[in-house]
This record gives structure tokens, sequence and C-alpha cells, in this order.
């Protein structure tokens, strides 16, 4: 490690791609470095819930929460105590936190799994499921009547091995098996609650070994289990949630190609010459794009940034055997000679993302050098010297990492493309009347219905442009407003002759059984801007708004730096601004049943009850 390192981001680089653990002396002499350094951090504020020993975890939990950019506000329960703190007034509600760790052993469900249960029948394990299911749904429901946070639960893995040894992978009624069932059930019960989620601790096992998680000696003594590396692997998987929750969300991954998406120099070894096949070398560049195409199912776009001859790189993406990423698999692409802050921002302007919604990734010191110092917003991974490393490389960036993943998720990188599919067809009509006219649009809309809340908190806590508030809301509080009588929650996708773009546009209203209602919430994605969807969207739910007995609508504008572009829409849909103005927002009113669309819209509009 690096003691004269003079950023976050070199020390998290010094840790290695595949982090080995840290003694706890090095640690703390990380985190003072990494306090002195006095970057700007987020505030985080967590709580731990427990029924075994976590105090011994605070300094893993300073420096991880440092590393990831976080000054870190935690509160620990006392020990045991769970339920109590469920209640309104307790340590748990005064801490007001952003996320719940939950520290829970298996016999915490259900005494009966501390005693083997491969010899009960498979109506006693059933009976066992239900009951640790439900006692686990219970405990979520009760934490979400008192805070708001994510909560994020985990359950401690057997110390030991398997009850059945070796025959246990080939028996259903194996505690493995068993746990299995009731870890699937609790993930889609905790769905109901969201946001909440389960961390699999297994998967951190799988990763370091048992016997590199544990500390059999610390359990013995004082019902502590972690070993150094076990609490290190494990609080940093805790924080990863809250850089998930927290920090800008990533969007978009640039690759460069030349000794990152394969081995070598395209232009000097040629598309043949190059390291990319079965054999070693080439097998990890081969792993390494397969990794990139499974983060590309949670949701990430795929973008290249390459200095290179545009023929050279075409050649590798379209005819080599082995190369795994075509190019369908970008949303964009700057194959040039241009320096890359400059192919970083003409991306940005292509996608419309922000700058801090990119992660660059590239073999060259000096390129990773020049985007760090140009474009301080964009997060930047050096592909690690050691080829082996290269598949692991994006591991240790905790914004890659996803706590829930909607339907729009797994085709976004399709649905860009369809966009550019548009843009070039705009291009050969007259006027955007016909052109919006050919697209043939129909939108679906959808009021207060849940299964749709995960996307619609998304929308709120990523939509910048067509933001007219930019108000950030939870996956429980949305859930909150769709229960609620007196709050509509609106949501609208749009469909054209490319394709369906998904659920795209959110209103939220409050106020809607009385009179005078307030337009909290409107927003729409960057991907819809200019086909007129707003405008239909608008009118339809003011005229349901109308049908509930609401006379009149208050609406704001709040000023961001990113949503100048809406600054006027409330005008342009028939509210007239309201006197005085307050200096960071701008009050709007319309009497309705409202005023007609000027002209036909080119949305055919169908309500989904």
């Amino acid at each position: 490690m690096d003691a004269a390192a003079s950023s976050r981001a070199e020390i998290l680089a010094g840790l290695g791609t595949r982090r080995s653990p840290v003694a706890l002396s090095e640690l703390r002499a990380l985190t003072r470095q990494l306090r002195a350094l006095d970057e700007p951090t987020v505030p985080l504020r967590a709580a731990v819930l427990h029924t075994y020993t976590t105090e011994l975890l605070q300094p893993y939990w300073q420096f991880e929460a440092r590393l990831q950019g976080f000054e870190l506000d935690l509160y620990e329960a006392p020990y045991g105590v769970l339920l109590q703190e469920a209640q309104a007034g307790s340590g748990l509600a005064q801490a007001d936190p952003h996320l719940v760790y939950a520290f829970l052993r298996w016999e915490d469900l259900d005494p009966r799994l501390s005693r083997p249960v491969s010899g009960l029948t498979d109506a006693e394990q059933d009976d066992l499921v239900r009951a640790a299911v439900a006692l686990l749904e219970t405990l979520a429901g009760n934490l979400r009547s008192v805070c708001g946070a994510t909560l994020v639960f985990t359950l401690l893995p057997r110390m030991w091995g398997p009850e059945l040894g070796l025959f246990s992978p080939m028996s259903s009624q194996s505690d493995a098996a068993l746990q299995q069932r009731i870890k699937v059930d609790a993930a889609r019960a905790l769905g109901a609650v969201p946001p909440a989620l389960l961390m699999d601790l297994d998967e951190v096992i799988s990763d370091i070994g048992r016997a590199g998680f544990f500390d059999p000696r610390l359990w013995e003594s004082s019902r502590f289990p972690f070993s150094v590396a076990g609490a290190q692997a494990t609080v940093r998987r805790l924080i990863a949630c809250a850089a998930v929750q927290l920090m800008p969300r990533a969007k978009c991954i640039v690759l460069d190609a030349d000794n990152t998406l394969w081995g070598g120099i395209v232009g000097e070894d040629g598309p043949t010459g190059i390291a990319l096949g079965p054999d070693y070398p080439g097998s990890v560049y081969v792993s390494f794009q397969r990794r990139l195409l499974e983060l590309q199912q949670r949701g990430f776009l795929l973008a290249l940034c390459s200095k290179n001859n545009p023929q050279d790189v075409a050649e590798v993406l379209t005819n080599h055997p082995h190369q795994v990423l075509r190019d369908e698999h970008f949303a964009a692409t700057r194959v040039n000679w241009e320096p890359k802050p400059d192919n970083l921002r003409a991306l940005a302007r292509e996608l419309n993302l922000g700058l801090e919604s990119f992660v660059f990734v590239d073999d060259s010191a000096h390129e990773c050098l020049a985007v760090r110092q140009q474009l301080p917003q964009v997060e930047v991974v050096q592909v690690p010297s050691d080829p082996l490393e290269l598949p692991y490389c994006l591991d240790a960036v905790a914004r890659l990492e996803i706590i829930s993943r909607t339907d729009e998720d797994q085709v976004r990188t399709q649905m860009y493309q369809q966009e550019r599919q548009r843009q070039q067809t705009a291009q050969s009509y007259r006027s955007v009347e016909e052109y919006l006219a050919s697209l043939n649009m129909v939108m679906r809309i959808g009021l207060d219905q849940p299964q749709h809340v995960p996307r619609i908190a998304q929308l709120t806590q990523k939509t910048n442009q067509f933001n007219l508030t930019t108000a950030r809301y939870t996956e429980a509080e949305i859930l909150s407003f769709m229960r609620d009588t007196d709050c509509l929650v609106a949501h609208f996708s749009l469909a054209d002759v490319f394709g369906d773009s998904g659920l795209v546009g959110v209103a939220i209203v409050r106020g809607v059984g009385g009179p005078d209602a307030v337009w909290d919430t409107l927003l729409m994605s960057c991907r819809v801007i200019g086909r007129r969807a707003e405008h239909a969207f608008v009118h339809h739910i003011l005229g349901e708004l109308a049908e509930r007995g609401a006379e009149r609508v208050r609406a704001n504008y709040r000023p961001t730096a990113k949503n100048e572009m809406v600054r006027e829409f409330w005008s342009s849909v028939g509210f007239s601004a309201a006197e005085p103005a307050a200096p960071d927002e701008q009050w709007y009113t319309i009497d309705l049943p409202g005023k007609a669309p000027d002209g036909p819209l080119p949305v055919h509009v169908v309500e989904d009850r």
C-alpha cells in the first residue's frame, strides 16, 4: 500500500482487484489516511441490529465507508433487541438511518433451525419454512413502520460443513436444501416491503472459504464470528448497498479496446494477431467480456472508447470468432484519435447521460490520469497489469452492484439502439409532426400499481433533466403513496414502430380527495423527450383528477443545474403562474377540467386498469 497516496481512488487501486485482507493495524492507518485527504464525503446514517456480537466490526465499518466516500454515523442497537427497536421513539427511530443492517442467526427465525433438520418429515419442513419466512416478514414490516430505511438482512452461515456431509447435495431434506428454500421464499416476501433485501453471506464464504470467514476462538469466547478476512468481506458488501442507494447512479461502462477487451494492439498485430481465444492469455479477455455481458444484464450500458482505426476495431467486432461483445452490445462508440476526455463528453451528449454516471475502464495509466484530471466526476478503473486479474477488475466498483432489477434494466441497451434508429429516421421527414405521426405511438397509463414500485422509485432517484421538482423517493415511500387514498401515483410506458421504451414517465399527485390537488412529481426519461408524450400524460391525469372531484391543481417547478429545459413546461400545458414566486421555485395553477391540448397529440392513450 502506497503511504503517499493522494486520493481515495489511489488507495482503492492499491488494495488490488481481488482485495486481500488488511491487518487491523494497517486498516486503522488507512482510515486515518483517508480522513486526512479531506475529500468530499456523503453522509451515511446506518443502524445495526444483531443477535450476536457485532461491535468488533466498528473499524471495518469506518474504513469501508470512508473508502467509498461516506462519512458514517452508525447506531448500534443493544444486543438481541429486535422488536423493541421497531417501535416509535426507539433508538432506531431516532437515528433515522438510511440503511438498517440486521445480523441474524438461522435459529432466530425458528428454534428448530438450531437442531438437525434432515430428519424432519416433508410436512414438518414445509411448516418450518413458512414459520421462518413469516417471522422475517413480520420483523421487516415492523421495522418499516418506524423508518423508511433500506432493510438489509443477513443470516450467519453454519460454522461447520453440511449436516449430511458429502450426501447433502443429493438430499432434498438436507439443511442446505431447507435453507435455500427459506432464502428464496424470504427474498420474495421482503419484496413486499421495499426496499428490503436478503444478503447471502454464503456468497462471501464461496469467495474466501469457510475457514477464512470464521474465527472460532472469537466465536466461542465472545460470540463474534468473523475473522479479519470475513469481517472485511462482509462489511464491504454491506457498504456497497449504501453506495447503490446514496451515490450517483452508475449507468454506463465505457471500455477501451486494445489490452482491455483483447490483448495486444489491433492496429499493429492485426485482427488475427491479438490475444483473444481459448488459450491463455486470450482466454482471460474472453472471460472479461463475458463478465461485461453479465453487468449489462444488471442494467448497465456498455460503450466503446478507443484510440484506433475504426476499420480495425470493426473487423474484430464483426468477424473475430472469439469476440463475445459485438456491435449490438454497445449503446454508443467512439473509435478515433481524439483525446479520451473529449470522447467521453461526446458519449455523454449522445446518450444524454451525466458524466457522473460513467465508469471508464482503460489499461493506459496516461489515459486514466487524463480522465481523472479533466473529468473528476467519472469513476476510473485502470485494468490490472496481470491479465489473470482482468475478469475481476470491476468487482470492487460498489456502484456496479444492484439491489433490484426492473424489466427496463434487462433491455436498456436495446432501447438505446432503438432510439438511435428513431433519430436516423427523423432526418428523412420534412417536419417533426410528420415524423411523430409515423411512429404510431401507444401510451399505456397505469395508476397505483405496486408491481411497478421498483422502476418508479428508480426513475425518481436518477431522472434529472425532465424532472419538474427533482424529489427523490425510496421504494417504501412510493408504496406508501400508493396505499394512501389521498395520493395518486401514475406512470406511463411508450411503444412505437421501433419498439417499447418501457416505463418512462411518473406523476405523483397529493390531495386528490379534495378540491385542491397538488402535483408533487412529474418526470420523464430522457429517452422519450421530444415526442410530446408528456403532454398526453398530463392531459390524461388532469382528466382523472377531475373525475375524482378535484377542482383545481397546483404544481411547481424547482430549478436545478440540470432541469432548465422544463422551466416553462407547466405554462405549455395550460397552467398559469401564481404570484408571488419564491426565489427557489415557481408555482402554477389550473382550474379543472383543464385546458385541452393544442391540436391533436401524436399519441394513442390506453389506460391500464
